[in-house]
Protein backbone atom coordinates (compact mmCIF):
# COMPACT_ATOMS: atom_id res chain seq x y z
CA UNK A 1 0.00 0.00 0.00
CA UNK A 2 1.15 3.65 -1.27
CA UNK A 3 2.11 5.91 1.94
CA UNK A 4 -1.62 7.53 2.70
CA UNK A 5 -1.75 11.53 2.86
CA UNK A 6 -4.90 11.83 4.43
CA UNK A 7 -6.15 14.94 4.94
CA UNK A 8 -7.13 16.18 8.60
CA UNK A 9 -9.65 17.81 7.20
CA UNK A 10 -11.76 15.01 6.08
CA UNK A 11 -12.92 14.52 9.82
CA UNK A 12 -14.33 17.52 10.02
CA UNK A 13 -15.67 17.50 6.40
CA UNK A 14 -17.53 14.46 7.49
CA UNK A 15 -18.80 16.73 10.45
CA UNK A 16 -20.56 19.01 8.34
CA UNK A 17 -21.46 16.56 5.53
CA UNK A 18 -24.09 15.51 8.65
CA UNK A 19 -25.05 18.67 10.03
CA UNK A 20 -25.91 19.38 6.10
CA UNK A 21 -27.90 16.13 6.12
CA UNK A 22 -29.45 16.78 9.23
CA UNK A 23 -30.81 20.28 10.71
CA UNK A 24 -30.03 23.21 8.52
CA UNK A 25 -32.69 22.64 6.12
CA UNK A 26 -35.32 24.96 6.93
CA UNK A 27 -38.06 24.74 9.70
CA UNK A 28 -41.58 23.16 8.81
CA UNK A 29 -42.64 25.17 12.19
CA UNK A 30 -41.64 26.39 14.98
CA UNK A 31 -43.42 23.22 17.24
CA UNK A 32 -42.57 20.87 14.90
CA UNK A 33 -38.70 22.02 16.06
CA UNK A 34 -39.42 21.84 19.47
CA UNK A 35 -41.00 18.15 19.07
CA UNK A 36 -37.92 16.88 17.64
CA UNK A 37 -35.34 17.61 20.71
CA UNK A 38 -36.62 18.82 24.47
CA UNK A 39 -34.14 20.42 26.49
CA UNK A 40 -33.97 20.60 29.75
CA UNK A 41 -33.89 24.69 30.00
CA UNK A 42 -32.48 24.37 33.92
CA UNK A 43 -29.00 22.52 32.34
CA UNK A 44 -28.97 25.45 29.54
CA UNK A 45 -26.82 28.04 29.85
CA UNK A 46 -28.83 31.16 29.46
CA UNK A 47 -25.94 33.01 27.13
CA UNK A 48 -25.37 29.61 24.89
CA UNK A 49 -26.49 29.69 21.97
CA UNK A 50 -25.90 33.07 21.35
CA UNK A 51 -22.15 32.30 22.06
CA UNK A 52 -22.21 29.65 19.30
CA UNK A 53 -21.37 31.81 16.31
CA UNK A 54 -20.38 30.13 13.47
CA UNK A 55 -19.60 26.29 12.42
CA UNK A 56 -17.25 24.99 15.92
CA UNK A 57 -14.55 23.03 14.07
CA UNK A 58 -12.31 23.87 10.77
CA UNK A 59 -13.53 23.65 7.73
CA UNK A 60 -12.26 22.52 4.58
CA UNK A 61 -13.70 22.16 1.03
CA UNK A 62 -10.39 20.58 -0.40
CA UNK A 63 -10.89 17.32 1.71
CA UNK A 64 -12.83 15.00 -1.63
CA UNK A 65 -9.57 15.35 -3.66
CA UNK A 66 -7.28 15.35 -1.19
CA UNK A 67 -8.76 11.74 0.49
CA UNK A 68 -9.51 10.30 -3.41
CA UNK A 69 -5.74 10.85 -3.65
CA UNK A 70 -4.50 9.91 -0.80
CA UNK A 71 -3.84 6.60 -1.99
CA UNK A 72 -5.86 4.54 1.07
CA UNK A 73 -8.29 1.93 0.00
CA UNK A 74 -11.69 2.04 0.47
CA UNK A 75 -12.53 -0.80 3.22
CA UNK A 76 -16.75 -1.73 3.38
CA UNK A 77 -16.43 -3.11 6.70
CA UNK A 78 -15.61 0.34 8.78
CA UNK A 79 -18.50 2.24 8.21
CA UNK A 80 -22.78 1.45 9.71
CA UNK A 81 -24.40 -0.93 8.42
CA UNK A 82 -27.54 1.79 6.62
CA UNK A 83 -29.59 -0.92 7.35
CA UNK A 84 -29.34 -0.59 10.76
CA UNK A 85 -31.00 3.55 10.41
CA UNK A 86 -34.43 2.25 11.39
CA UNK A 87 -33.23 0.18 14.55
CA UNK A 88 -32.86 3.39 16.54
CA UNK A 89 -35.40 4.40 19.14
CA UNK A 90 -34.01 7.24 20.93
CA UNK A 91 -33.79 11.03 19.59
CA UNK A 92 -29.91 10.89 21.07
CA UNK A 93 -29.39 7.60 18.88
CA UNK A 94 -30.68 8.77 15.87
CA UNK A 95 -29.13 12.16 16.51
CA UNK A 96 -25.62 10.43 17.10
CA UNK A 97 -26.02 7.63 14.12
CA UNK A 98 -27.16 10.54 12.16
CA UNK A 99 -23.68 12.05 12.38
CA UNK A 100 -21.86 8.63 11.74
CA UNK A 101 -24.06 8.10 9.00
CA UNK A 102 -23.01 11.31 7.60
CA UNK A 103 -19.41 10.22 7.77
CA UNK A 104 -19.64 6.93 6.25
CA UNK A 105 -21.55 8.82 3.53
CA UNK A 106 -18.52 11.41 3.21
CA UNK A 107 -16.31 8.11 2.95
CA UNK A 108 -18.09 6.32 0.47
CA UNK A 109 -18.74 9.55 -2.26
CA UNK A 110 -15.19 10.56 -1.65
CA UNK A 111 -14.32 7.24 -2.96
CA UNK A 112 -17.18 7.40 -6.13
CA UNK A 113 -18.76 4.59 -3.91
CA UNK A 114 -22.22 5.64 -5.80
CA UNK A 115 -24.01 2.62 -4.47
CA UNK A 116 -23.09 3.31 -0.76
CA UNK A 117 -23.68 6.53 -0.99
CA UNK A 118 -26.74 6.33 -1.77
CA UNK A 119 -27.50 3.47 0.81
CA UNK A 120 -26.04 6.26 3.09
CA UNK A 121 -28.40 8.59 1.92
CA UNK A 122 -30.96 7.06 2.42
CA UNK A 123 -30.26 5.81 6.20
CA UNK A 124 -30.01 9.68 7.04
CA UNK A 125 -33.29 10.58 5.47
CA UNK A 126 -34.99 7.30 7.56
CA UNK A 127 -33.10 9.29 10.66
CA UNK A 128 -33.94 12.91 9.40
CA UNK A 129 -37.68 11.70 9.08
CA UNK A 130 -37.91 9.81 12.55
CA UNK A 131 -36.67 13.00 13.89
CA UNK A 132 -39.54 15.53 12.33
CA UNK A 133 -37.09 17.76 10.76
CA UNK A 134 -37.78 16.34 7.41
CA UNK A 135 -38.19 19.48 4.73
CA UNK A 136 -38.68 20.85 1.77
CA UNK A 137 -35.60 22.00 1.52
CA UNK A 138 -33.88 19.15 3.14
CA UNK A 139 -35.90 16.85 0.35
CA UNK A 140 -33.98 19.17 -2.57
CA UNK A 141 -30.86 19.11 -0.86
CA UNK A 142 -31.20 15.23 -0.71
CA UNK A 143 -31.99 15.43 -5.09
CA UNK A 144 -28.94 17.48 -5.33
CA UNK A 145 -26.98 15.26 -3.83
CA UNK A 146 -28.49 12.91 -5.91
CA UNK A 147 -28.12 14.52 -8.98
CA UNK A 148 -24.30 15.44 -8.62
CA UNK A 149 -22.97 12.12 -6.69
CA UNK A 150 -20.59 11.75 -9.49
CA UNK A 151 -19.17 14.94 -9.47
CA UNK A 152 -16.66 15.70 -6.43
CA UNK A 153 -16.16 19.48 -7.22
CA UNK A 154 -19.88 19.72 -7.26
CA UNK A 155 -20.64 18.18 -4.25
CA UNK A 156 -18.46 20.35 -2.59
CA UNK A 157 -19.86 23.32 -4.01
CA UNK A 158 -23.31 22.16 -2.41
CA UNK A 159 -21.35 22.15 0.82
CA UNK A 160 -19.93 25.15 0.67
CA UNK A 161 -23.49 27.17 -0.01
CA UNK A 162 -25.38 25.54 2.22
CA UNK A 163 -23.31 24.67 5.50
CA UNK A 164 -22.58 28.64 6.96
CA UNK A 165 -26.69 28.86 6.33
CA UNK A 166 -27.14 25.27 7.94
CA UNK A 167 -25.68 26.56 11.58
CA UNK A 168 -26.96 29.63 11.26
CA UNK A 169 -30.54 28.55 10.91
CA UNK A 170 -29.26 25.52 13.63
CA UNK A 171 -28.40 28.34 16.29
CA UNK A 172 -31.75 30.46 15.30
CA UNK A 173 -33.96 27.60 16.16
CA UNK A 174 -32.57 26.81 19.35
CA UNK A 175 -31.47 23.06 17.51
CA UNK A 176 -27.95 23.05 19.74
CA UNK A 177 -28.29 20.21 21.29
CA UNK A 178 -28.93 18.24 18.17
CA UNK A 179 -26.04 19.47 16.61
CA UNK A 180 -23.72 18.71 19.45
CA UNK A 181 -24.23 15.16 19.18
CA UNK A 182 -24.50 14.66 15.27
CA UNK A 183 -21.07 16.82 15.64
CA UNK A 184 -20.00 14.03 17.94
CA UNK A 185 -21.45 11.25 15.72
CA UNK A 186 -19.38 12.30 13.13
CA UNK A 187 -16.12 12.72 14.75
CA UNK A 188 -16.01 9.70 16.37
CA UNK A 189 -16.92 7.82 13.17
CA UNK A 190 -14.60 9.78 11.21
CA UNK A 191 -11.69 8.94 14.17
CA UNK A 192 -13.04 5.07 13.78
CA UNK A 193 -12.35 5.26 10.31
CA UNK A 194 -8.80 6.99 10.23
CA UNK A 195 -7.46 4.79 13.01
CA UNK A 196 -8.60 1.65 11.95
CA UNK A 197 -7.02 2.37 8.14
CA UNK A 198 -4.04 3.37 10.29
CA UNK A 199 -3.65 0.53 12.10
CA UNK A 200 -4.00 -1.86 8.68
CA UNK A 201 -1.38 0.39 6.35
CA UNK A 202 1.99 -0.73 5.70
CA UNK A 203 3.03 2.60 6.16
CA UNK A 204 1.02 4.66 8.48
CA UNK A 205 3.73 7.32 9.08
CA UNK A 206 1.47 9.98 7.48
CA UNK A 207 -1.57 8.70 8.99
CA UNK A 208 -0.18 8.69 12.65
CA UNK A 209 1.25 12.68 12.00
CA UNK A 210 -2.96 13.30 10.78
CA UNK A 211 -4.05 11.51 14.00
CA UNK A 212 -1.70 12.80 15.94
CA UNK A 213 -3.32 16.83 14.54
CA UNK A 214 -6.76 15.55 15.69
CA UNK A 215 -5.42 16.57 19.05
CA UNK A 216 -6.71 20.20 17.89
CA UNK A 217 -10.29 19.43 16.63
CA UNK A 218 -10.93 16.44 19.81
CA UNK A 219 -10.14 19.58 21.97
CA UNK A 220 -12.94 22.04 20.33
CA UNK A 221 -15.45 19.31 20.65
CA UNK A 222 -14.65 18.99 24.37
CA UNK A 223 -15.20 22.92 24.62
CA UNK A 224 -18.43 22.46 22.58
CA UNK A 225 -19.63 20.02 24.98
CA UNK A 226 -18.47 21.23 28.18
CA UNK A 227 -21.52 23.57 28.46
CA UNK A 228 -24.11 20.61 28.40
CA UNK A 229 -22.00 17.95 29.66
CA UNK A 230 -24.55 17.03 32.50
CA UNK A 231 -27.61 16.75 29.71
CA UNK A 232 -28.22 12.88 30.10
CA UNK A 233 -27.97 12.76 25.94
CA UNK A 234 -24.35 14.52 26.24
CA UNK A 235 -22.98 13.16 29.43
CA UNK A 236 -21.68 9.31 28.28
CA UNK A 237 -19.98 11.04 24.93
CA UNK A 238 -18.45 13.90 26.87
CA UNK A 239 -16.54 11.82 29.33
CA UNK A 240 -15.64 9.01 26.44
CA UNK A 241 -14.36 12.44 24.54
CA UNK A 242 -12.32 13.04 27.89
CA UNK A 243 -11.17 9.93 28.02
CA UNK A 244 -9.61 10.16 24.76
CA UNK A 245 -8.25 13.66 25.30
CA UNK A 246 -6.48 12.16 28.31
CA UNK A 247 -4.19 9.84 25.70
CA UNK A 248 -4.21 12.83 23.63
CA UNK A 249 -1.74 14.91 26.18
CA UNK A 250 1.14 12.49 25.70
CA UNK A 251 0.89 12.72 22.04
CA UNK A 252 3.38 15.01 20.00
CA UNK A 253 3.97 15.83 15.93
CA UNK A 254 3.12 12.46 15.50
CA UNK A 255 1.26 9.54 17.09
CA UNK A 256 2.90 5.95 18.37
CA UNK A 257 1.79 2.50 17.67
CA UNK A 258 0.88 2.42 21.56
CA UNK A 259 -0.90 5.40 21.38
CA UNK A 260 -2.56 4.64 18.24
CA UNK A 261 -3.66 1.53 20.20
CA UNK A 262 -5.19 3.34 22.81
CA UNK A 263 -7.10 5.60 20.89
CA UNK A 264 -8.24 3.43 18.31
CA UNK A 265 -9.70 1.01 21.58
CA UNK A 266 -11.55 4.15 23.25
CA UNK A 267 -12.78 5.43 20.07
CA UNK A 268 -14.26 2.08 19.08
CA UNK A 269 -15.74 1.73 22.82
CA UNK A 270 -17.10 4.54 22.42
CA UNK A 271 -18.40 4.13 18.63
CA UNK A 272 -19.69 0.83 19.70
CA UNK A 273 -21.86 2.21 22.06
CA UNK A 274 -23.27 4.50 19.74
CA UNK A 275 -24.02 2.27 16.90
Amino acid sequence: MKKANISPSFLTYAGIFALLLTIGYGCKNAKQQQEAVEIPSDLMPEDDIESLTGYPLPTSYEVVNLIYEAGASYILTLSNDPQKAGDYITQRDKALNLGVYGADLAYASTYMMKQRSLFYLEASKTLIDELGISTTFNMSYSNRVENNIDNRDSMILIVEESFIDTWDHLVTNEQDILARLVVSGSWIEGMHITSNIAQSARDNTTLLEILANQGNSLNKLVSLLEPVKDVDDISMIYQGLLEIQAIYEGVGESMTEDQLELVSSKVGELRNAIV
